[in-house]
């Protein structure tokens, strides 16, 4: 195949970018160079804003591409010349947006066609993906563009960029109390890079899915507390949460934890019946060889601790203030 792919330096485009490798495929990769990322020689890597028209226009003039593969774009305006530019260009333009375009779940899991909007967590980044997805599902609605929209949920494994998984690792190794937003009841969903990456790949190989919304993500389901537990497992660590309530200092879930206080599950049934795709990697899987890799890794995600250091030294000092009282 001939495959475009918009971004492709961060977690999840670099993994995809290697997964191909393996493949033989025709491959351009376009984005700002902003990250260090030495190339595989069979891929022609281009330096470009995909905002700058005239110089994308260049790039692919003379080209037709079986699929294009949007890693990148966050917002409207990052689309605003994307159906200009590969209209007639490309076989399928393939999206990667995300689950947290949909509304608050009033039942679970989430399908396809659930409501979208500006979820109470998720906001602005939700918000963004949802613009894109709209100018996509307009223009294959109005002119036949060959959009596809792949929502993901909460993505791990080996080459995370966003400091979830290796948060755990690095607090339970280190013996530090891990604080979890409420009760750690609320349920979540991960999906390992890997599947998301083959789940690509079979719909960039396929003649299906035009036109249409896909979940993809793993199909295990699991507990903030459950997950702390399963993490310190994994590490061999023994290990103690301590539950807060975040607003009352004034912070956000994610300023102490790496997953929010939210349940949160979709299903993945559409695209695993019309694709015969299942997810190969187990949640517990999935998080070792990331665990083996952090433990290997010569550069790691810097590690913040200023925000849970304020909860814990009041925690600390209400608790002198109660012997003190005793």
């Amino acid at each position: 195949m001939n495959i475009l792919i918009i971004g492709g330096s961060n977690f999840i485009g670099w993994r995809f970018v290697g997964f191909l490798e393996e493949d033989e495929h025709t491959i351009t990769v376009i984005n700002r160079g902003n990250r260090q990322r030495q190339y595989p020689s069979n891929i022609r890597h281009i330096i470009s804003d995909r905002n700058d028209r005239e110089r994308i226009k260049k790039i692919i003039e003379g080209q037709f591409y079986d699929v294009v593969y949007d890693m990148c774009a966050s917002n409207g305006d990052d689309m605003k010349y994307t159906v200009d530019l590969f209209n007639g260009k490309t076989q399928k333009y393939v999206f990667i947006s995300s689950a947290a375009s949909y509304l608050e779940p009033s039942i679970l899991p989430i399908a396809e066609d659930y409501k979208q909007g500006i979820h109470a967590i998720w906001g602005r980044y939700g918000g963004g993906k949802l613009e894109c997805e709209t100018i996509l599902m307009d223009a294959y609605k109005n002119i036949g563009f060959p959009s596809v929209i792949i929502r993901p949920s909460y993505v791990y494994g080996i080459g995370n960029t966003i400091d979830r998984e290796t948060f755990l690792f690095d607090r339970i190794s280190k013996g530090r109390p891990i604080l979890i937003p409420g009760d750690g009841d609320s349920v979540i969903q991960l999906g390992e890079v890997s599947d998301l990456c083959e789940a690509l790949l079979v719909l960039g190989k396929s003649t299906k899915g035009t036109g249409e919304c896909y979940n993809v993500s793993g199909n295990e389901y699991v507990t903030l507390n459950s997950l702390v537990s399963i993490v310190a497992s994994i590490v061999k660590k023994d290990y103690k949460t301590i539950s807060i309530f975040p607003a009352k200092y004034e912070m956000k879930d994610r300023d102490i934890f790496p997953f929010d206080n939210c349940t949160y599950f979709t299903s993945c049934k559409k695209f695993s019946e019309e694709f015969h795709w299942e997810p190969k990697v187990t949640l517990i899987e999935g998080l070792q060889s990331a665990y083996l890799d952090w433990v290997n890794s010569l550069e790691r995600l810097a590690t913040k601790y200023k925000n849970e250091d304020i909860v814990l030294a009041d925690l600390s000092a209400r608790q002198m203030i109660q012997k003190c009282n005793r």
